[in-house]
Protein backbone atom coordinates (compact mmCIF):
# COMPACT_ATOMS: atom_id res chain seq x y z
CA UNK A 1 0.00 0.00 0.00
CA UNK A 2 1.19 3.42 -0.94
CA UNK A 3 1.09 6.76 1.00
CA UNK A 4 -1.58 7.84 -0.74
CA UNK A 5 -3.66 4.25 0.00
CA UNK A 6 -2.76 4.87 3.22
CA UNK A 7 -4.28 8.39 3.77
CA UNK A 8 -7.69 7.06 1.78
CA UNK A 9 -8.11 3.71 2.89
CA UNK A 10 -7.07 3.24 6.22
CA UNK A 11 -9.76 5.83 7.17
CA UNK A 12 -7.65 8.79 8.82
CA UNK A 13 -9.62 11.23 10.98
CA UNK A 14 -9.26 14.83 11.68
CA UNK A 15 -9.81 15.86 15.49
CA UNK A 16 -8.96 19.16 16.94
CA UNK A 17 -7.42 17.80 19.86
CA UNK A 18 -9.44 19.52 23.06
CA UNK A 19 -11.14 17.76 25.45
CA UNK A 20 -13.21 14.58 26.48
CA UNK A 21 -16.73 15.50 25.63
CA UNK A 22 -18.57 14.81 22.52
CA UNK A 23 -19.60 17.86 20.06
CA UNK A 24 -22.71 17.66 17.77
CA UNK A 25 -24.24 19.23 14.80
CA UNK A 26 -22.27 22.21 13.70
CA UNK A 27 -24.77 23.83 11.17
CA UNK A 28 -24.66 27.31 9.40
CA UNK A 29 -21.53 28.35 10.94
CA UNK A 30 -23.30 28.56 14.39
CA UNK A 31 -21.29 27.96 17.91
CA UNK A 32 -24.45 25.73 19.39
CA UNK A 33 -24.72 22.16 20.28
CA UNK A 34 -27.55 20.68 18.92
CA UNK A 35 -28.86 16.80 19.68
CA UNK A 36 -29.70 14.08 17.13
CA UNK A 37 -31.28 10.49 17.77
CA UNK A 38 -29.67 7.46 15.90
CA UNK A 39 -32.00 5.88 12.78
CA UNK A 40 -31.75 3.04 11.49
CA UNK A 41 -31.09 3.98 8.16
CA UNK A 42 -28.05 1.80 6.51
CA UNK A 43 -26.98 4.63 4.02
CA UNK A 44 -25.59 8.27 5.19
CA UNK A 45 -28.34 11.00 5.12
CA UNK A 46 -26.70 14.60 3.77
CA UNK A 47 -27.41 16.01 7.41
CA UNK A 48 -24.54 16.22 9.60
CA UNK A 49 -25.76 14.73 13.17
CA UNK A 50 -22.99 14.34 15.03
CA UNK A 51 -19.12 13.88 16.14
CA UNK A 52 -17.19 10.65 17.20
CA UNK A 53 -15.51 9.11 19.97
CA UNK A 54 -13.90 11.09 23.05
CA UNK A 55 -10.69 10.59 24.38
CA UNK A 56 -7.76 12.03 27.20
CA UNK A 57 -4.38 14.07 25.31
CA UNK A 58 -1.28 11.99 25.99
CA UNK A 59 1.45 10.30 24.67
CA UNK A 60 5.09 10.08 23.76
CA UNK A 61 7.37 12.91 22.42
CA UNK A 62 6.08 14.68 19.52
CA UNK A 63 8.29 12.63 16.67
CA UNK A 64 9.95 15.64 15.11
CA UNK A 65 10.28 18.05 18.41
CA UNK A 66 11.81 17.01 21.28
CA UNK A 67 11.18 17.39 25.04
CA UNK A 68 13.33 20.35 26.14
CA UNK A 69 16.54 19.39 27.22
CA UNK A 70 16.77 18.29 30.66
CA UNK A 71 17.89 20.90 33.30
CA UNK A 72 21.35 20.83 35.93
CA UNK A 73 20.29 21.65 39.02
CA UNK A 74 21.27 20.93 42.97
CA UNK A 75 20.14 17.39 44.06
CA UNK A 76 16.34 17.47 45.80
CA UNK A 77 15.81 15.12 48.95
CA UNK A 78 12.77 13.03 47.97
CA UNK A 79 14.04 9.32 46.50
CA UNK A 80 12.11 7.14 44.59
CA UNK A 81 14.74 4.14 43.65
CA UNK A 82 18.29 3.68 44.58
CA UNK A 83 21.07 2.84 42.57
CA UNK A 84 23.24 0.57 44.36
CA UNK A 85 19.43 -1.61 44.94
CA UNK A 86 19.58 -2.30 41.39
CA UNK A 87 20.57 -6.06 40.30
CA UNK A 88 24.85 -5.02 39.61
CA UNK A 89 26.52 -6.87 37.55
CA UNK A 90 30.75 -7.40 38.13
CA UNK A 91 31.41 -4.23 35.87
CA UNK A 92 29.51 -2.14 38.59
CA UNK A 93 30.74 -0.78 42.22
CA UNK A 94 29.22 0.91 44.91
CA UNK A 95 30.66 3.98 46.10
CA UNK A 96 30.15 6.83 49.21
CA UNK A 97 33.72 8.77 48.84
CA UNK A 98 31.66 11.62 47.14
CA UNK A 99 29.30 14.16 48.63
CA UNK A 100 25.41 14.72 48.25
CA UNK A 101 24.90 10.89 47.29
CA UNK A 102 21.55 9.73 49.22
CA UNK A 103 21.27 6.66 50.32
CA UNK A 104 24.04 4.39 51.13
CA UNK A 105 25.96 5.30 48.16
CA UNK A 106 26.08 5.77 44.46
CA UNK A 107 27.29 3.41 40.76
CA UNK A 108 30.18 4.11 39.30
CA UNK A 109 31.60 1.80 36.25
CA UNK A 110 28.82 2.87 33.55
CA UNK A 111 30.32 3.32 30.67
CA UNK A 112 29.95 5.15 27.08
CA UNK A 113 32.74 2.51 25.81
CA UNK A 114 30.86 -0.50 26.78
CA UNK A 115 27.05 1.38 26.64
CA UNK A 116 26.33 -0.62 29.68
CA UNK A 117 23.25 -0.37 31.24
CA UNK A 118 21.40 0.13 34.84
CA UNK A 119 18.05 -1.62 35.54
CA UNK A 120 15.35 0.12 37.99
CA UNK A 121 12.30 -1.57 39.01
CA UNK A 122 10.30 1.29 39.87
CA UNK A 123 6.54 0.90 42.20
CA UNK A 124 4.11 3.27 40.54
CA UNK A 125 1.71 4.18 42.38
CA UNK A 126 -0.90 5.63 39.89
CA UNK A 127 -1.45 5.84 36.57
CA UNK A 128 -0.70 8.98 35.31
CA UNK A 129 2.04 11.56 33.86
CA UNK A 130 5.12 11.59 36.34
CA UNK A 131 8.25 13.98 35.83
CA UNK A 132 10.87 11.23 35.71
CA UNK A 133 14.89 12.21 37.15
CA UNK A 134 18.26 10.80 37.52
CA UNK A 135 20.62 12.29 39.89
CA UNK A 136 23.94 11.70 38.38
CA UNK A 137 27.95 12.73 38.32
CA UNK A 138 30.64 12.47 35.95
CA UNK A 139 34.21 13.75 36.02
CA UNK A 140 33.92 14.62 32.52
CA UNK A 141 31.34 15.56 30.21
CA UNK A 142 29.20 12.19 29.61
CA UNK A 143 25.67 11.20 28.79
CA UNK A 144 23.10 8.60 28.93
CA UNK A 145 19.70 7.31 27.19
CA UNK A 146 16.98 6.56 29.57
CA UNK A 147 14.38 4.14 28.42
CA UNK A 148 10.81 3.50 29.94
CA UNK A 149 9.52 0.35 29.46
CA UNK A 150 11.40 -0.54 26.54
CA UNK A 151 10.55 2.75 25.06
CA UNK A 152 13.82 5.12 24.38
CA UNK A 153 12.96 8.82 26.03
CA UNK A 154 15.79 10.80 25.83
CA UNK A 155 19.38 11.49 26.18
CA UNK A 156 20.29 13.06 29.60
CA UNK A 157 23.77 15.39 29.48
CA UNK A 158 25.60 15.01 32.31
CA UNK A 159 27.81 18.68 32.95
CA UNK A 160 31.57 17.54 33.76
CA UNK A 161 31.33 19.40 37.35
CA UNK A 162 31.92 16.17 39.60
CA UNK A 163 29.24 17.23 41.61
CA UNK A 164 25.38 15.02 41.71
CA UNK A 165 23.09 16.78 39.78
CA UNK A 166 19.44 16.45 38.59
CA UNK A 167 18.21 15.77 35.09
CA UNK A 168 14.53 15.29 34.24
CA UNK A 169 12.27 13.86 31.96
CA UNK A 170 8.82 15.71 32.02
CA UNK A 171 5.42 14.30 31.47
CA UNK A 172 6.25 10.73 31.02
CA UNK A 173 3.26 8.72 30.90
CA UNK A 174 2.77 5.68 33.49
CA UNK A 175 0.52 2.91 34.47
CA UNK A 176 0.22 1.49 38.08
CA UNK A 177 2.47 -1.14 39.17
CA UNK A 178 5.84 -2.18 38.46
CA UNK A 179 7.79 -0.46 35.61
CA UNK A 180 11.31 -0.85 34.16
CA UNK A 181 13.56 2.56 33.74
CA UNK A 182 16.82 2.21 32.55
CA UNK A 183 19.61 3.96 32.01
CA UNK A 184 22.33 3.44 29.44
CA UNK A 185 25.58 5.16 29.61
CA UNK A 186 26.33 6.49 26.11
CA UNK A 187 28.90 8.44 26.12
CA UNK A 188 31.73 9.19 28.89
CA UNK A 189 31.59 7.78 32.51
CA UNK A 190 29.06 8.76 34.77
CA UNK A 191 28.08 7.99 38.40
CA UNK A 192 24.13 7.00 39.24
CA UNK A 193 22.68 7.84 42.22
CA UNK A 194 19.27 7.70 42.07
CA UNK A 195 16.26 7.72 39.88
CA UNK A 196 12.91 9.51 41.54
CA UNK A 197 9.19 9.91 39.94
CA UNK A 198 7.39 13.36 40.63
CA UNK A 199 3.94 14.50 39.79
CA UNK A 200 3.71 16.07 36.54
CA UNK A 201 2.62 19.37 35.93
CA UNK A 202 0.24 20.09 33.13
CA UNK A 203 1.57 22.91 31.26
CA UNK A 204 -0.84 25.93 31.16
CA UNK A 205 -2.37 26.24 27.63
CA UNK A 206 -2.20 29.27 26.35
CA UNK A 207 -5.08 31.49 25.86
CA UNK A 208 -6.03 30.78 21.95
CA UNK A 209 -6.36 33.74 19.19
CA UNK A 210 -9.66 33.62 17.33
CA UNK A 211 -8.16 36.24 15.08
CA UNK A 212 -7.26 34.67 11.71
CA UNK A 213 -3.63 35.03 10.01
CA UNK A 214 -5.62 36.60 6.82
CA UNK A 215 -7.46 39.97 8.36
CA UNK A 216 -9.83 40.43 5.18
CA UNK A 217 -11.10 36.64 6.05
CA UNK A 218 -14.86 36.44 4.95
CA UNK A 219 -17.44 36.80 7.91
CA UNK A 220 -18.53 33.21 7.70
CA UNK A 221 -14.68 32.31 7.32
CA UNK A 222 -14.46 34.14 11.20
CA UNK A 223 -17.59 32.63 12.50
CA UNK A 224 -15.87 29.52 11.61
CA UNK A 225 -12.95 30.09 13.33
CA UNK A 226 -14.68 31.52 16.54
CA UNK A 227 -16.86 28.30 16.78
CA UNK A 228 -13.79 25.85 16.34
CA UNK A 229 -11.86 29.00 19.41
CA UNK A 230 -15.35 28.45 21.72
CA UNK A 231 -15.07 24.33 21.65
CA UNK A 232 -11.29 24.37 21.94
CA UNK A 233 -10.25 22.71 25.69
CA UNK A 234 -13.88 21.71 25.64
CA UNK A 235 -15.17 19.46 23.41
CA UNK A 236 -13.55 17.22 20.54
CA UNK A 237 -14.71 18.03 16.53
CA UNK A 238 -14.17 14.79 14.77
CA UNK A 239 -13.33 14.43 11.01
CA UNK A 240 -12.88 12.17 8.23
CA UNK A 241 -11.26 12.08 4.74
CA UNK A 242 -13.11 10.98 1.87
CA UNK A 243 -11.44 9.56 -1.08
CA UNK A 244 -14.50 10.11 -3.58
CA UNK A 245 -17.53 12.37 -4.11
CA UNK A 246 -19.06 8.71 -3.03
CA UNK A 247 -18.71 9.29 0.17
CA UNK A 248 -18.06 5.37 0.94
CA UNK A 249 -16.51 6.35 4.32
CA UNK A 250 -18.87 8.86 5.70
CA UNK A 251 -21.85 5.45 4.82
CA UNK A 252 -19.37 3.25 6.83
CA UNK A 253 -19.25 5.35 9.91
CA UNK A 254 -22.72 5.85 9.37
CA UNK A 255 -23.94 2.40 9.07
CA UNK A 256 -21.73 1.48 12.60
CA UNK A 257 -22.48 4.23 14.68
CA UNK A 258 -25.90 5.85 13.31
CA UNK A 259 -23.80 9.29 13.78
CA UNK A 260 -21.95 11.58 10.91
CA UNK A 261 -18.39 13.35 11.60
CA UNK A 262 -18.81 17.47 11.53
CA UNK A 263 -15.73 17.42 9.29
CA UNK A 264 -15.64 16.00 5.63
CA UNK A 265 -11.88 16.55 4.25
CA UNK A 266 -11.34 16.08 0.76
CA UNK A 267 -8.30 15.90 -1.84
CA UNK A 268 -7.68 18.38 -4.64
CA UNK A 269 -5.62 15.99 -6.13
CA UNK A 270 -7.65 15.63 -9.29
CA UNK A 271 -7.15 19.66 -9.81
CA UNK A 272 -3.03 19.30 -10.37
CA UNK A 273 -2.35 20.28 -13.55
CA UNK A 274 0.41 17.48 -14.36
CA UNK A 275 -1.51 14.17 -13.81
CA UNK A 276 -4.36 15.12 -12.51
CA UNK A 277 -8.31 14.72 -14.72
CA UNK A 278 -11.46 16.21 -14.71
CA UNK A 279 -12.88 12.83 -13.93
CA UNK A 280 -11.30 13.56 -10.51
CA UNK A 281 -11.36 16.56 -10.09
CA UNK A 282 -14.93 16.60 -8.07
CA UNK A 283 -13.81 17.63 -4.30
CA UNK A 284 -15.35 21.36 -4.96
CA UNK A 285 -19.00 19.77 -5.86
CA UNK A 286 -18.91 17.99 -3.07
CA UNK A 287 -17.86 20.15 -0.42
CA UNK A 288 -20.67 22.64 -1.58
CA UNK A 289 -22.92 19.75 -0.92
CA UNK A 290 -21.78 18.80 2.13
CA UNK A 291 -21.80 22.87 2.76
CA UNK A 292 -25.27 23.42 2.34
CA UNK A 293 -26.09 20.24 4.47
CA UNK A 294 -24.50 21.90 7.61
CA UNK A 295 -20.95 20.63 7.91
CA UNK A 296 -17.77 22.04 8.01
CA UNK A 297 -15.40 21.75 4.69
CA UNK A 298 -12.06 20.58 4.89
CA UNK A 299 -9.18 20.01 1.75
CA UNK A 300 -5.71 19.11 1.78
CA UNK A 301 -3.85 18.94 -1.86
CA UNK A 302 -2.11 15.51 -2.84
CA UNK A 303 0.42 18.00 -5.20
CA UNK A 304 1.82 16.36 -8.09
CA UNK A 305 5.31 17.85 -9.28
CA UNK A 306 3.99 20.40 -11.46
CA UNK A 307 6.40 18.91 -14.23
CA UNK A 308 8.03 16.18 -15.05
CA UNK A 309 7.20 12.94 -13.30
CA UNK A 310 3.88 13.16 -12.37
CA UNK A 311 3.66 11.73 -8.57
CA UNK A 312 3.77 13.57 -4.78
CA UNK A 313 6.69 11.26 -3.73
CA UNK A 314 10.34 12.65 -4.23
CA UNK A 315 11.62 9.35 -4.94
CA UNK A 316 9.46 9.38 -8.31
CA UNK A 317 9.49 12.17 -9.73
CA UNK A 318 12.65 14.22 -11.35
CA UNK A 319 11.02 17.39 -10.50
CA UNK A 320 13.17 19.68 -7.54
CA UNK A 321 11.84 22.54 -5.69
CA UNK A 322 15.26 23.71 -5.29
CA UNK A 323 15.22 24.69 -8.95
CA UNK A 324 12.34 26.89 -8.46
CA UNK A 325 12.91 28.67 -6.06
CA UNK A 326 14.02 32.66 -6.73
CA UNK A 327 14.66 35.77 -4.92
CA UNK A 328 12.06 37.66 -7.30
CA UNK A 329 8.60 38.55 -5.74
CA UNK A 330 6.52 36.46 -8.30
CA UNK A 331 3.68 36.39 -5.93
CA UNK A 332 2.27 39.30 -7.07
CA UNK A 333 2.89 39.21 -10.78
CA UNK A 334 0.03 38.59 -13.56
CA UNK A 335 0.96 35.65 -16.33
CA UNK A 336 2.12 38.25 -18.54
CA UNK A 337 4.76 39.70 -16.38
CA UNK A 338 5.66 35.90 -15.42
CA UNK A 339 6.88 34.94 -18.83
CA UNK A 340 8.39 37.97 -19.38
CA UNK A 341 10.96 36.76 -16.39
CA UNK A 342 11.03 33.25 -17.52
CA UNK A 343 12.16 34.65 -21.04
CA UNK A 344 14.73 36.67 -19.52
CA UNK A 345 16.17 33.31 -17.59
CA UNK A 346 15.35 35.73 -14.19
CA UNK A 347 13.11 32.54 -12.99
CA UNK A 348 12.92 29.07 -14.03
CA UNK A 349 10.33 26.71 -16.27
CA UNK A 350 9.72 24.76 -12.49
CA UNK A 351 8.93 28.53 -11.16
CA UNK A 352 6.05 28.87 -13.88
CA UNK A 353 5.05 25.49 -13.23
CA UNK A 354 4.55 25.83 -9.86
CA UNK A 355 2.67 29.11 -10.04
CA UNK A 356 0.45 27.70 -12.76
CA UNK A 357 -0.72 25.25 -10.46
CA UNK A 358 -1.52 27.39 -7.70
CA UNK A 359 -3.55 29.75 -10.00
CA UNK A 360 -5.65 27.25 -10.87
CA UNK A 361 -6.16 25.46 -7.73
CA UNK A 362 -7.02 29.10 -6.44
CA UNK A 363 -9.92 29.29 -9.19
CA UNK A 364 -11.34 25.96 -7.95
CA UNK A 365 -11.47 27.71 -4.17
CA UNK A 366 -13.24 30.57 -5.36
CA UNK A 367 -16.16 28.74 -5.91
CA UNK A 368 -16.27 28.01 -2.31
CA UNK A 369 -16.12 31.24 -1.59
CA UNK A 370 -18.74 32.55 -4.04
CA UNK A 371 -20.88 30.17 -2.27
CA UNK A 372 -19.89 31.34 1.26
CA UNK A 373 -18.23 28.45 2.42
CA UNK A 374 -15.37 28.59 4.29
CA UNK A 375 -12.49 25.93 4.14
CA UNK A 376 -10.25 24.05 6.67
CA UNK A 377 -7.48 24.32 4.46
CA UNK A 378 -4.35 21.90 4.75
CA UNK A 379 -1.78 22.21 2.28
CA UNK A 380 2.07 21.01 1.75
CA UNK A 381 1.45 18.45 4.67
CA UNK A 382 4.31 16.12 6.28
CA UNK A 383 6.96 18.23 5.01
CA UNK A 384 9.70 17.44 6.99
CA UNK A 385 9.43 13.81 6.54
CA UNK A 386 11.11 14.62 3.46
CA UNK A 387 8.79 11.42 0.93
CA UNK A 388 7.08 14.89 -0.66
CA UNK A 389 8.22 16.54 -3.49
CA UNK A 390 7.25 19.65 -1.35
CA UNK A 391 9.20 19.02 1.39
CA UNK A 392 12.64 17.04 0.22
CA UNK A 393 14.08 19.90 -0.77
CA UNK A 394 14.65 21.32 2.65
CA UNK A 395 13.33 23.40 5.28
CA UNK A 396 13.95 27.10 3.67
CA UNK A 397 12.51 25.87 0.57
CA UNK A 398 9.61 24.64 1.42
CA UNK A 399 9.01 27.78 3.88
CA UNK A 400 9.84 29.76 0.50
CA UNK A 401 6.80 27.87 -1.54
CA UNK A 402 5.04 27.98 1.42
CA UNK A 403 4.99 31.84 1.29
CA UNK A 404 4.50 31.80 -2.26
CA UNK A 405 1.29 29.99 -2.41
CA UNK A 406 -0.33 31.93 0.93
CA UNK A 407 0.66 35.30 -0.95
CA UNK A 408 -0.40 34.54 -3.97
CA UNK A 409 -4.01 33.09 -2.97
CA UNK A 410 -4.60 35.49 -0.31
CA UNK A 411 -3.02 38.77 -1.85
CA UNK A 412 -3.16 37.43 -5.45
CA UNK A 413 -6.28 35.66 -5.91
CA UNK A 414 -8.25 37.39 -2.52
CA UNK A 415 -9.17 34.24 -1.59
CA UNK A 416 -10.19 35.22 2.14
CA UNK A 417 -12.65 31.89 2.72
CA UNK A 418 -9.24 29.68 4.14
CA UNK A 419 -8.56 28.70 7.90
CA UNK A 420 -4.68 27.74 7.45
CA UNK A 421 -3.24 24.64 8.75
CA UNK A 422 -0.05 23.86 8.77
CA UNK A 423 1.00 20.53 9.15
CA UNK A 424 4.83 20.36 8.74
CA UNK A 425 5.20 17.99 11.47
CA UNK A 426 8.58 19.82 12.18
CA UNK A 427 10.35 23.12 14.22
CA UNK A 428 12.56 23.51 11.66
CA UNK A 429 9.64 23.54 8.88
CA UNK A 430 7.55 26.13 10.65
CA UNK A 431 6.07 29.24 8.61
CA UNK A 432 5.36 32.33 10.38
CA UNK A 433 2.54 32.75 12.68
CA UNK A 434 1.34 35.48 10.02
CA UNK A 435 0.44 32.52 7.87
CA UNK A 436 -1.29 29.69 9.42
CA UNK A 437 -3.98 29.42 12.01
CA UNK A 438 -3.83 26.27 13.16
CA UNK A 439 -0.91 23.26 13.94
CA UNK A 440 -1.74 19.90 13.27
CA UNK A 441 0.03 16.40 13.51
CA UNK A 442 0.06 13.40 11.87
CA UNK A 443 0.28 10.20 14.32
CA UNK A 444 0.61 6.64 12.49
CA UNK A 445 1.66 3.86 13.96
CA UNK A 446 2.33 0.41 13.24
CA UNK A 447 -1.09 -2.09 12.78
CA UNK A 448 -0.31 -3.96 16.22
CA UNK A 449 1.31 -0.98 18.26
CA UNK A 450 -0.97 -0.09 21.08
CA UNK A 451 -2.23 3.92 20.26
CA UNK A 452 -0.85 4.72 24.38
CA UNK A 453 -0.58 8.14 25.60
CA UNK A 454 -0.19 11.22 23.09
CA UNK A 455 0.22 13.52 25.95
CA UNK A 456 3.48 14.83 25.45
CA UNK A 457 2.98 15.53 21.19
CA UNK A 458 0.49 17.70 22.16
CA UNK A 459 1.98 19.50 24.43
CA UNK A 460 4.97 19.93 22.42
CA UNK A 461 2.78 20.86 19.53
CA UNK A 462 1.20 23.43 21.22
CA UNK A 463 4.38 24.44 22.74
CA UNK A 464 5.23 25.40 19.20
CA UNK A 465 2.68 26.71 17.92
CA UNK A 466 1.96 28.98 20.67
CA UNK A 467 -2.01 30.51 20.77
CA UNK A 468 -3.25 28.98 17.78
CA UNK A 469 -5.37 25.80 17.75
CA UNK A 470 -3.63 22.62 17.61
CA UNK A 471 -5.31 19.51 15.79
CA UNK A 472 -4.77 15.93 14.79
CA UNK A 473 -5.17 15.55 11.00
CA UNK A 474 -4.08 12.14 10.50
CA UNK A 475 -4.12 8.81 12.17
CA UNK A 476 -3.86 4.97 11.77
CA UNK A 477 -5.89 4.32 14.41
CA UNK A 478 -8.44 6.50 16.40
CA UNK A 479 -7.17 7.95 19.46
Amino acid sequence: MNRIDAVFLSLPCFFFLTGCQNVQQYAEIQSSVVSSETTEETTAPMTVTAAAATTTIKGPSYPQETIQSPVSMEMPAEVWGQAEDCQLSEVFTVENTRSGYTGSGYVTGLSGNLQNTLVFNVSVPSTQHYDISVIMAADSEAACLMTVEGTPCDTLSIPGTGKFVQATIKNVYLEAGTRTVTIQQTSGEGMIDCILLQNAEIPIQPTIAETLCDGNATEETRQLMQFLTEQYGKKILSGQYVSSAENTELTQIYQITGQLPVIRFADLYGYSGNGGSPTEADAIDSSLDWAEQGGIVGLMWHWNAPMGTASVYSEETDFSLANAITTTDIAHCNRYELQQLRNAGTISAECIALIEDIDATAEALKLLQDAGVPVLWRPLQEASNGWFWWGASGSEAYQWLWNLMYTRMVEYHQLHNLIWIWNGQSADYLVPETQYDIAAADIYLDAGAGYGSRYEQFFALQELAGNKLVALSECSTIP
